[in-house]
């Protein structure tokens, strides 16, 4: 019964692992490029800052580079969760008043 146990405890965390490094990045890679074009912008590059600290547990940091629908470069900090959609915590937000 203990080998089963210490078994399914590393499958466990095999699968807890896995999620955190690799399902929840993509979810939010996607969530990021939704906004900036629904806003009318094309996503260059979008990279984890793994010591932003502006997420909390449940969000995480990326630094984001796009280009506005008026072509400016902008390289701008967000953070994003399952719940909490995208928060743009430095530079200017896709669509916001200050772009146009």
């Amino acid at each position: 019964m203990s080998n089963l146990s210490a078994i399914l405890f590393f499958l466990w965390a095999i699968a807890i692992l896995s999620l955190v490094l690799f399902v929840l990045p993509r979810l939010d890679r996607n969530r990021i490029r939704e906004h900036v074009e629904s806003n009318g912008g094309h996503v260059i590059e979008i990279l984890r800052d793994w010591f932003g600290g502006f997420g909390g547990r449940s969000a995480r940091t990326y630094d984001v580079t796009y280009i506005t629908r008026q072509g400016e470069r902008i390289t701008a900090k967000c953070i994003t969760g399952m719940m909490s959609g995208v928060k743009w915590v430095t530079s200017r937000p896709p669509g916001s008043m200050s772009e146009t």
